[in-house]
């Protein structure tokens, strides 16, 4: 112990004294460690962090399939017939997710709501922190409207204020009392991502009159569904069970059940969706991988300086050797250097994550209320101490050998000699720079890939005219417009705003383009899907008259809505291109559509408009229908508006224009369509700036590799320089000898990097729009900003040396 607390010691004060390499090293230390811990911390909120459920083994996920017969979401009426099967379950719960608008004392704040069953925690083996939990009365529509906030907002947002157990809050200007107050460290349904609040199924009119009414609806699919398996029950026996309903649905609703199955899965098969797992491990794993290339990148650097270290230090591992120290205490002087500086390393780095962790919620991320639940624990902390200790061995080790293998009579006579490096270490550092620039390649050639990829996404065609249009959302049921009067408070508001000077024309519409929303299932006239099933899952949107030709968006059949599509008229719609081709050949004018409780209920197609991006500017034309607001009066709205001018100029005329109205009718959303557009892209930008940031950082770690092999390259070879000096050798030719020898090594770790970032775009593949596997344009780029950033750093202390005046540098040999 006494040897190693002064071995210890001893390495503390050899980096004391060094402290530009010191603190150069705890840098580059930081941001690889840094960069990882950050990962670590959101891929183990996302992924990895262990479900808060009691006995989770019991717990089983259930969902109904789509159309496609993919496992996709429930229908509350579905859920009922799977909770009544008592001998296969204990409890079934449901929940939906959903946003709402909270009037706070220091204004209305956006927050995320989930409505959940009276079985919801119970399911989950989990207890309220204080007050109580749903009740079965509050299963039921018309009893008192009830929330449970979540611990986290209670904590953040009400101060964790002990009196709010009892109190009334408004929630989209309905009055909801809070009863208790959510169980700690439980975030809802989707992990990481907070929910603010828990409402009762009686208080399923917060969400509107159609999330009343979808209780009801089989076609519409809106819930989530946990179960926990009854004493003694298996998962397969309950799978068996579902099929047995599945089956039986589609004898009792042939229409809309025939085809589908349940699935039922595990609690460990399910993290959030199935239809979001696999693309968010994949991203994870992305991720991942992206963090360790640029951790192998700094300890290639690293290894690098300690094995130039070690070799300036060759006559003092001599004299220690020759004084009789072991070669294995000597090495473990090296390694605690190394251990020492991935220690440091690792507190500055946990320091950047906790830093990153704190911005990453206040990003502009799509995600109402409390944002994401991340942060280091305990996990993050185990995480990067394993990691410093793994990069001390990685970076220290090979150096603290090589250095140990010194021969002690050679080190000795040649001291101050400026004797070269031997054929070996010149083999490991060359290898080393050869990773570092194989591996900047892979990262370059990424972002270079993800740079065309967004390009591309730019350019795409959304369908609609995008210039000068302003939007405006409201809501009638936070404005306190009745049902009876939300026909005329729409049709003031959009007299009013067209009033306005300066605007062509408004319209009314429920969805914007390239805006995620719900779907509804419906039977086609005369079209079975291919999955076998009665019906399809079809995108939809209200729109009033008018619409189409304020976005820009072609007719090109029929006709359109028009103010005589009124409730008592004959029932109309309008599809897009994609579901006339789809569902009837392209000949869609006077076909029909309905939903399945509505077995009277057909609507006729009365026109057909082009194609618009629906969910994200990179997806493949989907089949989409329009309901006429005239027919369909919706409560939740946004007014689109064509100006003559720059429409971010009229936002705040429109906002008056509105209050003219009726004063408590809520601004939901204001913005330009442009932005609205430009929003939609903000997942492909933030992940092109960070492959960017990585790529650069990349080109930074491995100019600083080829600058110090450059530089430590040719003070060893001072005197061969000097003589060639003496010679009569120019200088353009001594710094080309130099250049040349580095770049060839520079070009084999392009080779090889060339090879891996083909690999590695073939895994990119699903993530990237428009961009082959291999793009020449992109691996091009990588390379010449690769070579060139090698060649800069290379020829500084290449000139450095040339410039040296040989008979001091022969003096000095």
């Amino acid at each position: 112990m006494s040897d190693l607390l002064q071995d210890f010691g001893y390495a503390a004060r050899r980096l004391r004294h060094t402290k530009l390499f010191t603190i150069a090293a705890i840098a580059i230390l930081a941001i690889g460690i840094g960069l990882n811990a950050t990962v670590f911390s959101l891929v183990d909120a996302l992924l990895l962090r262990p479900t808060p459920f009691a006995d989770p083994e019991s717990v089983v996920h259930i969902y109904e399939d789509s159309d496609d017969g993919n496992p996709s979401s429930t229908s509350f009426p579905a859920y009922r017939d799977m909770a009544a099967m008592t001998d296969v379950f204990a409890a079934v719960a449901a929940t939906s997710s959903g946003d709402a608008t909270w009037d706070m004392a220091d204004g209305p704040q956006d927050v995320a709501i989930e409505f959940a069953t009276a079985s919801y925690l119970p399911v989950l083996g989990l207890e309220p922190a204080r007050g109580r939990w749903f009740s079965a009365e509050h299963d039921q529509v018309g009893s008192e409207m009830v929330a449970v906030v979540s611990d986290r907002t209670w904590r953040a947002r009400m101060g964790a204020a002990p009196d709010v157990i009892g109190r009334t809050i408004r929630l989209n200007n309905l009055p909801v009392t809070i009863i208790g107050i959510g169980p700690a460290n439980f975030n809802g349904e989707a992990g990481a991502l907070v929910t603010d609040l828990w409402l009762s199924i009686s208080s399923v009119a917060v969400g509107g009159p159609y999330r009343v009414a979808n209780l009801d609806r089989r076609e519409d699919h809106w819930y989530q569904v946990k179960a926990r398996l009854a004493s003694g029950v298996s998962v397969e026996r309950a799978r068996a069970a579902m099929h047995a309903l599945a089956l039986h649905l589609a004898d009792a609703y042939p229409d809309l059940n025939r085809g589908r199955d349940i699935t039922v899965f595990a609690h460990d098969e399910i993290r959030f969706h199935p239809g979001v797992d696999g693309a968010l491990r994949s991203a994870s794993v992305a991720l991942f991988t992206v963090a360790a290339l640029v951790l192998l990148l700094a300890c290639s650097n690293l290894g690098n300086l300690l094995l130039v270290r070690g070799i300036a230090r060759r006559s003092e591992v001599a004299v220690r050797l020759a004084l009789g120290a072991g070669r294995g205490r000597v090495m473990r002087l090296m390694l605690f250097e190394a251990l020492l500086l991935s220690g440091a390393g690792a507190v500055a780095g946990l320091v950047l994550a906790g830093w990153s962790l704190n911005i990453i919620p206040s990003l502009p991320l799509p995600i109402p209320g409390a944002g994401l639940d991340i942060g280091i624990d305990y996990r993050v902390i185990i995480f990067s101490v394993l990691l410093a200790i793994a990069t001390s061995l990685l970076f220290g080790l090979l150096p603290s050998l090589r250095a140990t293998r010194t021969d002690i009579s050679t080190s000795l006579r040649d001291e101050g000699r400026g004797r070269s490096a031997g054929r070996s270490v010149s083999l490991l550092r060359g290898g080393l720079l050869t990773m570092q620039v194989a591996v900047s390649l892979v990262l370059v050639v990424s972002a270079a890939l993800f740079t065309r990829s967004l390009a591309n996404i730019q350019r795409v065609d959304s369908g609609v005219d995008v210039e000068r249009i302003a939007v405006l959302g409201t809501d009638l049921q936070q404005g306190g417009v009745t049902d009876d009067q939300a026909g005329i408070a729409t049709s003031q508001v959009l007299e009013r705003l067209a009033a306005v000077p300066g605007v062509e024309r408004v319209a009314l519409t429920t969805r914007l383009p390239v805006q995620g929303a719900g779907t509804t299932t419906q039977v086609v006239d005369g079209y079975v899907p291919a999955a076998g099933t009665g019906s399809v899952e079809l995108d939809y949107a209200t729109v009033s008259d008018g619409y189409f030709a304020t976005m820009g968006i072609p007719l090109l059949a029929g006709r359109s809505f028009t103010a005589d599509d009124r409730p008592e008229s004959p029932r109309v719609i309008v599809v897009n291109e994609t579901a006339a081709r789809v569902f009837w050949g392209g000949n869609a004018l006077g076909r029909r559509i309905r939903s399945e409780s509505a077995p009277d209920g057909w609507r006729e197609v009365v026109g057909v408009v082009a194609d618009t991006r629906v969910t994200s500017l990179d997806e493949a034309p989907v089949p989409m229908i329009y309901y006429s607001a005239g027919q369909v009066a919706p409560v939740s709205f946004m007014i689109v508006a064509r100006t003559t001018g720059d429409p971010a100029l009229l936002l705040e005329p429109l906002r008056i224009a509105l209050r003219d109205v009726r004063p408590a009718l809520p601004v939901t959303r204001s913005m330009t369509l442009d932005s609205h557009f430009g929003d939609a892209l903000a997942g492909a930008r933030m992940i092109t700036r960070l492959m960017t940031a990585f790529s650069l950082l990349a080109l930074l770690l491995a100019g600083l590799g080829v600058y110090t092999i450059v530089s430590f390259t040719v003070e060893q070879r001072a005197p061969e320089l000097g003589i060639r000096s003496a010679l009569g050798a120019s200088r353009s030719r001594l710094v080309g000898m130099v250049m040349g020898e580095t770049l060839v090594i520079v070009a084999l770790g392009v080779l090889i990097g060339m090879f891996a970032a083909a690999l590695a775009a073939r895994g990119m593949e699903s993530m990237l729009f428009g961009v082959g596997s291999f793009d020449a344009a992109a691996f091009a780029t990588a390379a010449v900003l690769l070579l060139t950033a090698a060649g800069a750093a290379a020829f500084l202390p290449a000139m450095r040396a040339a410039r040296a005046d040989c008979v001091d540098v022969l003096r000095n040999a």
